[in-house]
């Protein structure tokens, strides 16, 4: 069989194997479920909101739709909207549970987005090794078989990661949505353009996450989710005005920080 490295196209199956060299826990915003980031805090970390939008899809659409399946009704004005809301697990360097032998301090406890980790989570993105932060020797043709012709991950752990936070995803919804009630986020990026990055200080947020979690709690059609829009771009300020949803120019302070991703 060919090496699997790090230039071949989507389409080859890929072979692979963890060096543990650790670049892939520096510098990140870790993806997290809502029980996860309630772990999170729970062990010292810091858990932030990245919130974007875009137009709601109708209900056909909607059903086939990744990120409608994973995102909170709302409106905007006058227009339907699909909320996106990113629990972030935040650090700068390395991450708090890195051991000097770039071993996992919490190795049981980790993220689902860890264990999936270089795989994809999105059915359609393919794995790509020249996009990932693993070195050539990873993805050496003498490792196990990671991801067959069909794009199917083989490596059973990581499969299993891959099918929980996708059956995962669309049962965080309604705990979300009391998530954002309950902290009053108001504001989100256009979706492809940037987030919103709300930061509550942790006890509150812990609090509201555990709060969220309940069976028991209030019902997300209760109250009607208004969010204002915010960029940078005057072209997108004025389309979103034209769809009679509310719009907002990112101003130098605020009650969150902005992302681009331009």
């Amino acid at each position: 069989m060919p090496s699997a490295g790090p230039d071949q196209p989507p389409s080859t199956r890929l072979t692979f194997s963890c060096t543990a060299c650790g670049r892939c826990c520096h510098d990140l915003r870790l993806p997290l479920s809502v029980g996860e980031a309630i772990g999170w805090i729970e062990r010292g970390g810091k858990v932030e909101i990245l919130c974007d939008a875009a137009p709601a899809l109708d209900a056909a659409e909607a059903e086939r739709d990744y990120r409608a399946t994973r995102s909170l009704p709302a409106r905007s004005g006058a227009l339907p909207i699909s909320l996106g809301v990113t629990l972030t697990a935040v650090f700068e360097g390395a991450c708090p549970h890195l051991l000097e032998n770039l071993y996992c301090g919490a190795y049981e406890e980790r993220p689902n987005v860890c264990r999936i980790y270089p795989a994809e989570l999105r059915p359609d993105r393919p794995v790509v090794a020249a996009q990932k932060l693993c070195p050539p020797e990873a993805w050496s043709d003498q490792h196990p078989l990671f991801v067959n012709d069909e794009g199917g991950v083989e490596d059973q752990e990581t499969a299993s990661a891959i099918a929980s936070s996708r059956v995962q995803g669309p049962r965080d919804v309604v705990p979300k949505r009391r998530l954002v009630g309950a902290l009053r986020l108001n504001a989100a990026a256009l979706a492809n353009e940037g987030y919103a990055v709300w930061k509550p200080d942790q006890p509150s947020l812990l609090a509201a996450l555990r709060s969220a979690s309940l069976t028991g709690a209030a019902s997300p059609a209760d109250t009607e989710l208004q969010i204002r829009i915010v960029s940078k771009r005057p072209e997108t300020l004025r389309l979103i005005g034209e769809a009679e949803a509310n719009a907002e120019e990112v101003g130098p302070q605020g009650p969150y920080d902005y992302i681009a991703l331009y």
